[in-house]
Protein backbone atom coordinates (compact mmCIF):
# COMPACT_ATOMS: atom_id res chain seq x y z
CA UNK A 1 0.00 0.00 0.00
CA UNK A 2 2.57 2.30 0.96
CA UNK A 3 4.65 1.54 -2.16
CA UNK A 4 1.59 2.36 -4.72
CA UNK A 5 0.98 5.67 -2.71
CA UNK A 6 4.51 6.97 -3.38
CA UNK A 7 4.30 5.71 -6.64
CA UNK A 8 1.16 7.44 -7.25
CA UNK A 9 2.67 10.54 -5.46
CA UNK A 10 5.79 10.43 -7.69
CA UNK A 11 3.72 10.17 -11.18
CA UNK A 12 2.13 13.02 -10.68
CA UNK A 13 5.79 15.35 -9.49
CA UNK A 14 7.42 13.88 -11.93
CA UNK A 15 4.62 14.53 -14.81
CA UNK A 16 4.64 17.90 -13.49
CA UNK A 17 8.38 18.59 -13.98
CA UNK A 18 8.32 16.95 -17.22
CA UNK A 19 6.43 19.32 -18.31
CA UNK A 20 8.94 21.74 -17.38
CA UNK A 21 11.19 20.20 -19.02
CA UNK A 22 13.15 19.17 -15.67
CA UNK A 23 12.95 15.33 -16.39
CA UNK A 24 16.22 14.67 -14.62
CA UNK A 25 15.05 15.23 -11.09
CA UNK A 26 13.05 11.91 -11.22
CA UNK A 27 15.58 10.22 -8.78
CA UNK A 28 14.84 12.99 -6.18
CA UNK A 29 11.23 13.31 -6.27
CA UNK A 30 11.14 9.45 -5.78
CA UNK A 31 12.98 9.83 -2.77
CA UNK A 32 11.59 12.17 -1.52
CA UNK A 33 8.47 10.80 -1.67
CA UNK A 34 9.20 7.28 -1.03
CA UNK A 35 10.55 8.42 2.34
CA UNK A 36 7.76 10.66 3.33
CA UNK A 37 5.21 8.18 2.83
CA UNK A 38 7.06 5.29 3.93
CA UNK A 39 7.71 6.82 7.21
CA UNK A 40 4.37 7.85 7.25
CA UNK A 41 3.27 3.69 7.13
CA UNK A 42 5.30 3.41 9.67
CA UNK A 43 3.66 6.16 12.23
CA UNK A 44 0.03 4.67 11.42
CA UNK A 45 -0.41 2.34 14.01
CA UNK A 46 0.24 5.06 16.51
CA UNK A 47 -2.19 6.30 15.22
CA UNK A 48 -4.49 3.67 14.56
CA UNK A 49 -4.16 2.78 18.75
CA UNK A 50 -4.43 6.21 19.22
CA UNK A 51 -7.88 6.37 17.83
CA UNK A 52 -8.86 3.09 19.73
CA UNK A 53 -7.96 4.23 22.61
CA UNK A 54 -9.39 7.53 22.61
CA UNK A 55 -12.62 7.67 20.48
CA UNK A 56 -13.17 10.90 18.85
CA UNK A 57 -17.07 10.06 18.95
CA UNK A 58 -18.68 9.01 21.82
CA UNK A 59 -19.33 10.17 25.54
CA UNK A 60 -15.80 11.09 25.99
CA UNK A 61 -15.55 13.09 22.66
CA UNK A 62 -15.01 16.17 24.36
CA UNK A 63 -11.81 15.36 26.42
CA UNK A 64 -10.51 13.49 23.31
CA UNK A 65 -10.76 15.31 20.39
CA UNK A 66 -7.57 17.88 22.19
CA UNK A 67 -5.68 14.71 22.97
CA UNK A 68 -5.82 13.88 19.47
CA UNK A 69 -4.73 17.38 18.18
CA UNK A 70 -2.02 16.73 20.82
CA UNK A 71 -0.91 13.59 19.45
CA UNK A 72 -1.43 14.91 15.45
CA UNK A 73 1.48 17.60 16.55
CA UNK A 74 3.39 14.84 17.80
CA UNK A 75 2.92 12.70 15.21
CA UNK A 76 3.06 14.96 12.71
CA UNK A 77 6.48 16.61 14.27
CA UNK A 78 7.94 13.47 14.38
CA UNK A 79 6.98 12.26 11.11
CA UNK A 80 8.56 15.57 9.41
CA UNK A 81 11.83 14.97 11.48
CA UNK A 82 12.65 11.75 10.51
CA UNK A 83 11.48 12.51 7.11
CA UNK A 84 14.12 15.29 6.21
CA UNK A 85 16.61 13.58 7.95
CA UNK A 86 16.31 10.30 5.91
CA UNK A 87 15.99 12.55 2.79
CA UNK A 88 19.65 14.43 3.40
CA UNK A 89 21.48 10.77 3.97
CA UNK A 90 19.52 9.55 0.62
CA UNK A 91 20.47 12.43 -1.33
CA UNK A 92 24.24 12.36 -1.04
CA UNK A 93 24.01 9.19 -3.37
CA UNK A 94 25.87 10.12 -6.38
CA UNK A 95 23.75 10.67 -9.62
CA UNK A 96 21.08 12.19 -7.69
CA UNK A 97 20.20 15.64 -9.46
CA UNK A 98 18.44 19.08 -8.12
CA UNK A 99 19.04 18.40 -4.47
CA UNK A 100 17.27 20.83 -2.19
CA UNK A 101 17.24 22.22 1.09
CA UNK A 102 16.54 19.58 3.86
CA UNK A 103 17.75 21.60 6.74
CA UNK A 104 14.98 21.47 9.68
CA UNK A 105 13.51 24.91 10.81
CA UNK A 106 10.50 26.30 12.28
CA UNK A 107 9.20 27.08 9.43
CA UNK A 108 9.47 23.61 8.19
CA UNK A 109 7.58 22.35 10.35
CA UNK A 110 4.90 25.07 10.06
CA UNK A 111 4.58 24.01 6.47
CA UNK A 112 4.35 21.04 7.07
CA UNK A 113 1.45 20.72 10.08
CA UNK A 114 -1.69 20.97 7.33
CA UNK A 115 -0.39 17.92 5.40
CA UNK A 116 0.13 16.25 9.04
CA UNK A 117 -2.95 17.10 10.24
CA UNK A 118 -4.95 15.95 6.92
CA UNK A 119 -3.33 12.98 7.20
CA UNK A 120 -3.90 11.96 11.03
CA UNK A 121 -7.21 12.99 10.10
CA UNK A 122 -7.95 10.51 7.11
CA UNK A 123 -6.13 7.69 9.02
CA UNK A 124 -8.52 8.49 12.44
CA UNK A 125 -12.02 8.14 9.80
CA UNK A 126 -10.32 4.93 8.23
CA UNK A 127 -9.70 3.33 11.26
CA UNK A 128 -13.75 4.39 12.96
CA UNK A 129 -15.03 3.14 9.85
CA UNK A 130 -13.05 -0.13 9.61
CA UNK A 131 -13.99 -1.33 13.26
CA UNK A 132 -17.80 0.24 12.87
CA UNK A 133 -17.75 -2.65 9.55
CA UNK A 134 -15.72 -5.59 11.68
CA UNK A 135 -18.21 -4.27 14.75
CA UNK A 136 -21.43 -5.26 12.92
CA UNK A 137 -19.65 -8.24 11.12
CA UNK A 138 -18.91 -9.46 14.44
CA UNK A 139 -22.43 -8.75 15.10
CA UNK A 140 -23.92 -10.66 12.23
CA UNK A 141 -21.27 -14.03 12.98
CA UNK A 142 -22.17 -13.65 16.98
CA UNK A 143 -26.20 -13.88 15.73
CA UNK A 144 -25.41 -16.62 13.33
CA UNK A 145 -23.63 -18.46 16.26
CA UNK A 146 -26.21 -18.05 18.69
CA UNK A 147 -29.15 -19.35 16.23
CA UNK A 148 -26.56 -22.36 16.36
CA UNK A 149 -26.65 -22.30 19.90
CA UNK A 150 -30.23 -22.35 20.29
CA UNK A 151 -30.78 -25.23 17.95
CA UNK A 152 -28.53 -27.28 20.51
CA UNK A 153 -30.21 -26.18 23.00
CA UNK A 154 -32.96 -27.27 21.75
CA UNK A 155 -32.03 -30.61 20.79
CA UNK A 156 -30.28 -31.00 24.05
CA UNK A 157 -33.16 -30.27 26.22
CA UNK A 158 -35.51 -32.20 24.13
CA UNK A 159 -32.47 -35.23 24.49
CA UNK A 160 -33.33 -34.17 28.42
CA UNK A 161 -37.15 -34.36 28.61
CA UNK A 162 -37.26 -37.73 26.49
CA UNK A 163 -34.44 -39.56 28.08
CA UNK A 164 -35.00 -43.27 28.64
CA UNK A 165 -35.15 -42.74 32.44
CA UNK A 166 -37.77 -39.95 32.19
CA UNK A 167 -39.67 -41.58 29.13
CA UNK A 168 -39.29 -45.74 30.40
CA UNK A 169 -40.97 -43.96 33.90
CA UNK A 170 -43.79 -42.16 32.55
CA UNK A 171 -44.85 -44.86 30.40
CA UNK A 172 -44.10 -47.55 32.92
CA UNK A 173 -46.37 -45.03 35.19
CA UNK A 174 -49.06 -44.94 32.42
CA UNK A 175 -49.53 -48.49 32.11
CA UNK A 176 -50.03 -48.79 36.01
CA UNK A 177 -52.91 -46.65 36.14
CA UNK A 178 -54.13 -48.02 32.81
CA UNK A 179 -56.49 -49.55 35.08
CA UNK A 180 -56.25 -48.47 37.85
CA UNK A 181 -56.78 -45.03 36.97
CA UNK A 182 -57.30 -45.05 33.53
CA UNK A 183 -58.57 -41.13 34.11
CA UNK A 184 -55.12 -40.48 35.51
CA UNK A 185 -53.52 -41.92 32.76
CA UNK A 186 -55.27 -40.16 29.94
CA UNK A 187 -54.16 -36.56 32.16
CA UNK A 188 -50.58 -37.92 31.98
CA UNK A 189 -50.95 -38.80 28.07
CA UNK A 190 -52.27 -34.93 27.71
CA UNK A 191 -49.61 -33.20 29.91
CA UNK A 192 -47.09 -35.35 28.09
CA UNK A 193 -48.10 -34.84 24.15
CA UNK A 194 -48.49 -30.98 25.71
CA UNK A 195 -45.03 -31.21 27.19
CA UNK A 196 -43.80 -32.70 23.23
CA UNK A 197 -45.52 -30.13 21.39
CA UNK A 198 -43.51 -27.04 23.25
CA UNK A 199 -40.35 -29.45 22.74
CA UNK A 200 -41.05 -29.67 18.84
CA UNK A 201 -42.25 -25.76 18.84
CA UNK A 202 -41.02 -24.06 15.78
CA UNK A 203 -40.34 -20.74 18.07
CA UNK A 204 -36.55 -19.58 16.89
CA UNK A 205 -36.28 -16.93 19.52
CA UNK A 206 -33.04 -17.58 22.08
CA UNK A 207 -35.11 -16.40 24.59
CA UNK A 208 -38.23 -16.61 26.26
CA UNK A 209 -40.22 -14.62 29.15
CA UNK A 210 -40.33 -16.03 33.31
CA UNK A 211 -44.15 -16.31 32.53
CA UNK A 212 -43.41 -18.99 29.27
CA UNK A 213 -40.76 -20.65 31.28
CA UNK A 214 -43.02 -21.49 34.30
CA UNK A 215 -45.57 -22.48 32.15
CA UNK A 216 -43.43 -25.44 30.40
CA UNK A 217 -42.55 -25.85 33.98
CA UNK A 218 -46.00 -26.90 35.09
CA UNK A 219 -47.06 -29.02 32.46
CA UNK A 220 -43.53 -31.36 33.67
CA UNK A 221 -44.80 -31.29 37.59
CA UNK A 222 -48.00 -32.43 36.65
CA UNK A 223 -46.13 -35.20 34.96
CA UNK A 224 -44.07 -35.60 38.07
CA UNK A 225 -47.19 -35.26 40.33
CA UNK A 226 -49.11 -38.53 38.54
CA UNK A 227 -45.93 -40.95 38.91
CA UNK A 228 -44.57 -40.09 41.92
CA UNK A 229 -48.39 -38.47 44.31
CA UNK A 230 -47.94 -37.93 47.57
CA UNK A 231 -44.03 -37.80 47.39
CA UNK A 232 -43.59 -35.14 45.36
CA UNK A 233 -43.12 -31.48 46.92
CA UNK A 234 -42.49 -28.60 45.06
CA UNK A 235 -42.82 -25.28 45.49
CA UNK A 236 -42.42 -22.10 43.48
CA UNK A 237 -42.20 -18.76 44.55
CA UNK A 238 -42.06 -16.40 41.67
CA UNK A 239 -43.48 -12.48 42.44
CA UNK A 240 -45.63 -11.74 39.84
CA UNK A 241 -44.00 -8.51 38.81
CA UNK A 242 -41.29 -10.40 37.55
CA UNK A 243 -43.11 -12.86 34.86
CA UNK A 244 -42.74 -10.59 31.59
CA UNK A 245 -38.92 -10.64 32.78
CA UNK A 246 -36.39 -12.12 29.95
CA UNK A 247 -34.79 -15.31 30.08
CA UNK A 248 -33.14 -18.25 27.69
CA UNK A 249 -35.24 -20.56 26.67
CA UNK A 250 -35.50 -24.48 27.94
CA UNK A 251 -33.40 -23.55 31.17
CA UNK A 252 -36.13 -24.15 33.94
CA UNK A 253 -37.53 -27.44 33.13
CA UNK A 254 -33.73 -29.62 32.76
CA UNK A 255 -32.86 -27.87 36.21
CA UNK A 256 -35.81 -28.87 38.04
CA UNK A 257 -35.60 -32.49 36.60
CA UNK A 258 -31.97 -32.60 37.67
CA UNK A 259 -33.20 -32.20 40.88
CA UNK A 260 -36.02 -34.51 41.25
CA UNK A 261 -33.81 -37.02 40.03
CA UNK A 262 -33.52 -38.95 43.08
CA UNK A 263 -37.22 -39.66 42.54
CA UNK A 264 -37.12 -42.81 40.79
CA UNK A 265 -35.47 -44.09 44.13
CA UNK A 266 -38.50 -46.25 45.72
CA UNK A 267 -36.17 -45.66 49.26
CA UNK A 268 -37.02 -41.65 48.79
CA UNK A 269 -40.16 -41.12 50.94
CA UNK A 270 -40.04 -37.64 49.66
CA UNK A 271 -39.13 -36.24 46.56
CA UNK A 272 -39.15 -32.08 47.09
CA UNK A 273 -37.46 -28.89 45.07
CA UNK A 274 -38.14 -25.35 45.61
CA UNK A 275 -37.85 -22.95 42.88
CA UNK A 276 -37.73 -18.91 44.14
CA UNK A 277 -36.97 -16.15 41.46
CA UNK A 278 -35.65 -12.64 42.72
CA UNK A 279 -34.70 -9.04 41.71
CA UNK A 280 -31.33 -8.63 43.07
CA UNK A 281 -29.98 -5.71 42.25
CA UNK A 282 -30.26 -5.39 38.77
CA UNK A 283 -29.84 -9.28 38.81
CA UNK A 284 -32.86 -11.85 38.28
CA UNK A 285 -31.46 -14.70 40.22
CA UNK A 286 -33.49 -17.94 40.16
CA UNK A 287 -32.49 -20.84 42.88
CA UNK A 288 -33.23 -24.85 42.19
CA UNK A 289 -32.68 -26.42 45.71
CA UNK A 290 -33.43 -29.52 46.18
CA UNK A 291 -33.19 -32.38 49.06
CA UNK A 292 -30.42 -35.17 47.78
CA UNK A 293 -27.31 -34.81 49.65
CA UNK A 294 -24.93 -35.38 47.01
CA UNK A 295 -24.78 -34.11 43.18
CA UNK A 296 -25.05 -35.88 40.05
CA UNK A 297 -22.47 -35.44 37.60
CA UNK A 298 -24.14 -36.78 34.84
CA UNK A 299 -27.06 -34.61 35.21
CA UNK A 300 -25.09 -31.90 35.60
CA UNK A 301 -23.09 -32.58 32.41
CA UNK A 302 -26.00 -32.49 30.57
CA UNK A 303 -28.66 -29.77 32.18
CA UNK A 304 -26.18 -27.46 34.27
CA UNK A 305 -22.76 -27.49 32.19
CA UNK A 306 -25.06 -27.01 29.15
CA UNK A 307 -27.37 -24.12 31.25
CA UNK A 308 -24.08 -22.16 32.31
CA UNK A 309 -22.41 -22.29 29.09
CA UNK A 310 -25.52 -20.84 27.04
CA UNK A 311 -25.79 -18.04 29.59
CA UNK A 312 -22.03 -17.23 28.96
CA UNK A 313 -23.07 -17.11 25.27
CA UNK A 314 -26.10 -14.79 25.95
CA UNK A 315 -25.36 -12.66 28.34
CA UNK A 316 -21.06 -12.72 28.78
CA UNK A 317 -19.45 -12.29 32.34
CA UNK A 318 -21.15 -11.57 35.39
CA UNK A 319 -24.06 -13.89 34.91
CA UNK A 320 -23.99 -18.26 35.29
CA UNK A 321 -24.52 -20.27 36.81
CA UNK A 322 -23.30 -22.05 39.90
CA UNK A 323 -23.53 -25.24 42.23
CA UNK A 324 -23.31 -26.05 45.24
CA UNK A 325 -23.74 -28.22 48.19
CA UNK A 326 -25.74 -27.62 51.36
CA UNK A 327 -26.22 -28.87 54.51
CA UNK A 328 -30.24 -29.49 53.44
CA UNK A 329 -29.33 -30.39 50.07
CA UNK A 330 -28.09 -29.23 46.64
CA UNK A 331 -28.77 -25.80 45.38
CA UNK A 332 -28.52 -24.13 41.63
CA UNK A 333 -28.20 -20.66 41.66
CA UNK A 334 -28.72 -18.99 38.01
CA UNK A 335 -27.69 -15.39 37.45
CA UNK A 336 -29.15 -13.67 34.14
CA UNK A 337 -29.43 -9.95 33.35
CA UNK A 338 -32.98 -8.25 34.54
CA UNK A 339 -34.60 -6.91 31.50
CA UNK A 340 -38.23 -6.12 31.81
CA UNK A 341 -40.39 -4.67 29.04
Amino acid sequence: MATAISLLLFLDRYFGRLASNRSGEWLRILIEEGSSTYIAALLVPVMVFATRKLPPLGANWLRNLPLHGLIALSVGSIHTTITYALRHLLIAVPGVEGAGDYSLSLNRYLLALPTEFIVYAVIVALTLVVDRYRGVRNRELEAVELRAQLTQAQLLALQRQLEPQFMFGTLRSIAQLVYANPKAAEEMIARMTALLRHSFSNEQSHETTLEHELRVLDLYLEIMRLRYAERLFVQVDSPVQLSRATMPRFLLQPLVENALRDGDDPSMTLVAARISVRAEDGVLVIRVRDQSRHEHPSSQSMAITNAADRIAKLYGPGYGLTSEVLEEGTQITVRLPLRLP
